[in-house]
């Protein structure tokens, strides 16, 4: 009996349906090759590019895309999505030629400061500050005059002109040449930590400075004030890295300290903050500066400003609100310092994929909220961790119900899911 191949449309079809992202990835790798001129082909190759790097897969995905697009283009037509799968797989150089000429003949002030970010990012993942500062200096020399009060442009130049002071720092006390600073955009992720055990943790609570002097207005009454309070917050996180590392991994509480916070050093982008001015500024801070790289900091941010933040900012620094120290949170900023990404397929549901709708953990979100206890496929690829039963959390419970019966080792620790929140 004759097998009748499938049709570009049945390959694409096929790999819309299947749940497992590995079938999907050869179903669309199949299309492709047999069908390389069919429209289908085309889709097929930009829904697995999506694919690829949707999964930590980049290396992989820069190689698809480059397939169709192998140069970064210029002015106008400049590829800002190969240039940032390039600064993502650590080809610092190709980044750097791409942006050094890459402004048109055309004045455009979100590209070039697109531009200017991607540039300094490769920069200092080289540690190159004094050349990193010059590019910021002959951007401004370009669009300092764009600020304007009241204008579209004033808080961007505004954090451009705060991460110059920044740059400007470092190359004073450090020197025009120091170790690399990976922000959260290059992954330098720590994912040889993730069969550690003890890995260091430091906290520091960041705290408005008075513009008058050095006091510092005060934190909220009562609130956090005590070592131990966040020593068990740690102790409640290595319960849950226990049960999802299989017991490779957990963290060493190493205590508190205090940092003040001046206004435009690290504001959110709410208020006009630049997200790369903040990661380029935790690195100014000597303390930081030794510690990046080399233990987890968490930085709890008791400003009114900064209420509801939290975000991984590179380097093992994680910042985030006083509002937002709950285990779930603190715990998902953790990962993504281990090489853990969020779990986003939006845009191909939107095309019709399908997904498995039990491939859930701390790196999904449901309705802007963290509620999964357990790890994604993908991230436990990363950092090489078991497969472990996933627990959702309910409105009624501390965390969930708890699982059933004949899931085996849901709970490694007695007690575990109760205490964790």
């Amino acid at each position: 009996m004759t097998v009748t191949p499938y049709t570009p449309q049945q390959f694409l079809q096929e790999a819309k349906e299947q749940q497992a992202i590995s079938d999907k990835v050869s179903l669309l790798r199949r299309l492709i090759q047999a069908f390389p001129l069919d429209a289908n082909a085309v889709v097929a190759r930009e829904n697995l590019v999506s694919l690829l790097a949707g999964s930590n897969r980049y290396e992989e995905a820069l190689q698809e895309y480059q397939e169709k697009h192998p140069k970064t283009g210029a002015g106008n037509a400049i590829d800002f999505q190969l240039i940032e799968y390039l600064l993502k797989t650590g080809r610092y150089g190709d980044v750097l030629r791409a942006t050094s000429a890459a402004s048109g003949p055309i004045r455009d002030f979100t590209r070039d400061e697109k531009l200017l970010e991607l540039r300094v990012q490769a920069l200092l993942a080289r540690g190159q500050y004094g050349v990193a500062r010059e590019c910021v200096d002959r951007w401004l020399a370009d669009y300092a005059g764009d600020d304007i009060p009241g204008s579209r442009f004033e808080g961007d130049i505004r954090g451009i002109q705060f991460l110059r002071r920044h740059l400007m720092f470092l190359e004073r006390t450090i020197g025009p040449k120091g170790k690399a600073i990976f922000t959260a955009s290059v992954p330098d992720s720590l994912q040889h930590w993730s069969h550690r055990r003890e890995v260091p943790l430091y906290i520091y609570k960041l705290v408005p400075a008075h513009p008058a002097g050095q006091l510092y207005e005060p934190m909220l009454p009562g609130r956090h004030e005590a070592d131990d309070y966040f020593e068990n917050l740690v102790d409640q996180m290595n319960r849950g890295f226990d049960y999802l590392s299989g017991g490779e991994f957990s963290l060493s509480f190493k205590g508190v300290d205090t940092l003040y916070v001046k206004e435009g050093d690290m504001d959110p982008t709410s208020t006009g903050g630049n997200i790369l001015t903040s990661r380029v500024y935790v690195h100014t801070i000597p303390e930081l500066y030794r510690l990046s790289g080399d233990a987890f900091v968490m930085l709890v941010d008791y400003r009114a400003q900064s209420e509801g933040e939290a975000a991984y900012m590179g380097d093992g620094l994680i910042h985030i609100s006083a509002s937002k120290l709950q285990i779930l949170v603190m715990m998902h900023e953790v990962l993504h310092g281990l090489g853990a990404t969020h779990q986003e397929w939006n845009y191909l549901q939107g095309q019709g994929y399908r997904f498995d709708p039990d491939d859930r953990g701390l790196m999904t979100f449901e309705k802007g909220e963290l509620t999964y206890l357990g790890l994604e496929e993908k991230n436990r690829a990363v950092l090489g961790w078991p497969h472990v039963a996933v627990v959702r959390l309910s409105d009624d419970t501390p965390l969930a119900a708890e699982p059933a019966a004949d899931t085996p080792d849901v709970v490694a620790s007695s007690d575990l899911l109760p205490k964790l929140n």
